[in-house]
This record gives C-alpha cells, structure tokens and sequence, in this order.
C-alpha cells in the first residue's frame, strides 16, 4: 500500500531548466546513484557495503530504485559522510581507508545519475544543536541574529560546492539524466519531545532553513540541465512526530541500527518513487 501511494506521489517533479547537455531518455542504460548517508541509506543491513566504510544498506533509495527501473547495469558509489569533492575530486576517508573519488565509476554512457549531496557540505547539526531544548523550553532559535548569518554562509558555502561537483559528474556523462535529491524532511510542523526536542516555533524555522538550502541545490542543478527533487517540502507530514508512518529517523536513534534524522526505510521507498517519477522515458 505504502508503494503505491509513494508511486502516485513520484509522478511530478520540479525539472530544472535544460544547459547546454542534451539529457537522453532513460531505455534501461546505466543507472549511477551518488553522493552521502541520505543515499547510501544508513540504515543497518547485514552486508558487506554496509560494513565496508560506507554504510550502504541493501534497501537504500537507489536500490529500490533500481529495482523499478531495472537498468542494465546498476552501479552505487554512494557512502555515509561523502562532501561534495568527494564526488569528483578528493579521496574520502572511512573508517574502512579511503574511497577514491565517486566519479571516477561513472561511465560516459551513463543514462540516469541520482545524486545526494550537501548535507555533510552545509553541516546542519551545527545549526540545529543550538535549538534542542527540554520540554516546555523555547531556544528561540528562529530569533537569533548570529545563527541566522550562520545559516546564511553555511548554505552559501553548500551551493558553492556542489556546482563544480555536478558539473564535473556532468562532464562525465554528458547525455544521462542528473536527478539531484534535496536535504530535509525531517523537520515538520511541530516538534515532540523527546523524538524532536525542539520547540514548535524553532521547528518551523529550521523547516524553512531547509526550505532556502533545497532553493540553493535547485540553483546548482539548474547549472547542468538536472532535475531537483524537493524532499523538504515533499515529506511534509513525514517527520518523526509522525508515528504511523514516518520517513525519517528521530533523534533517538543511537547511529547503530539507523543515524539520527536520516531516511528510513519506509523514507527510502518514498524518495525512490520521487525518483522514478522523475525519470523521463
């Protein structure tokens, strides 16, 4: 039931406007998925990718995907902590050694990229530690003049790194259809302690932080003629506040069987539909 309504949901996207690259219609080529945790799903499977560094799960966003587009080849260079030079131009660091940098699997024949990116960039813990609170309390975060310059640069700083990256995957693959995932979608309208112990008012001001960072990766995925995939506001309702059928982690989560405020499984099979729903055919 969850799959179909996740479907019906997938079927429109925001397609940013085309560059000079002359994305292809997707025929069951190579099928890429990029990037940080959001992808490599970090969520616990008992296998090797996810043991190996990356904390790649079985059943994250791209394999589902995978799985309803069936591509010939499918290839998932995804890995949990990933920054945007990881993609293209930096060796990352595990704890497993270093992984060499992303694009260096992505084949020129590419038809589909999926990349998720900007989050580790962007460093949003570092804003949103200062609005935990305990119950009854307000950090009044939304009224901080400094946190909010914070915010400014941090997101800034995001964008200003994920344009070479994708345009460097753009080079690589000239004709594949980038689909960029925004960051987000863990914070609603409401908080609820101790899931999200952070006040209602501060709870809406870092939805609309995520709000201005998933505007700032539309920007960069307008660059390369990409498709933007607004999580944020597309998982409205989907917070862990929601306890029948959240997408998304709550801050109890202790990092070893899924990290805090990150997709769950029931959050992979959403995006994946995005996704899908996205992909022209």
């Amino acid at each position: 039931m969850l799959l179909a309504v996740v479907l019906l949901t997938g079927l429109s996207t925001v397609v940013a406007p085309a560059a000079d690259a002359t994305p292809a219609r997707y025929t069951g080529g190579t099928y890429v998925a990029m990037g940080d945790s959001r992808a490599s799903g970090g969520f616990f499977s008992p296998t090797p990718d996810y043991f190996l560094g990356c904390k790649r799960s079985a059943f994250n966003y791209p394999a589902i995907v995978a799985v309803m587009t069936l591509p010939r080849r499918f290839i998932d260079t995804s890995c949990a902590g990933a920054q945007a030079p990881d993609l293209y131009r930096t060796t990352q660091r595990t704890n497993r050694g270093t992984k060499p940098p992303q694009a260096h699997l992505v084949p020129r024949d590419a038809q589909v990229i999926t990349v998720s990116i900007g989050g580790n960039d962007m460093r949003w813990g570092a804003i949103l530690v200062h609005c935990n609170t305990t119950p009854l309390n307000d950090r009044r975060c939304r009224h901080n003049p400094r946190l909010e310059n914070e915010v400014r640069w941090r997101i800034a700083r995001m964008e200003n790194r994920v344009r070479p990256a994708l345009r460097a995957i753009r080079a690589k693959a000239p004709h594949a259809q980038i689909i960029v995932v925004g960051i987000g979608g863990f914070m609603g309208s409401h908080g609820c302690w101790p899931m999200v112990p952070i006040s209602d008012p501060d709870v809406r001001w870092m939805n609309r932080v995520f709000d201005r960072a998933g505007d700032a990766l539309r920007r960069a995925t307008s660059t390369v003629g990409g498709t933007f995939i607004d999580a944020n506001r597309r998982s409205a309702g989907h917070d862990p506040c929601n306890l029948i059928a959240p997408w998304y982690e709550s801050s109890l989560s202790n990092g070893s069987l899924a990290y805090p405020y990150h997709i769950n499984q029931q959050g992979a099979v959403a995006i994946a539909a995005m996704v899908n729903g996205a992909i022209r055919r």
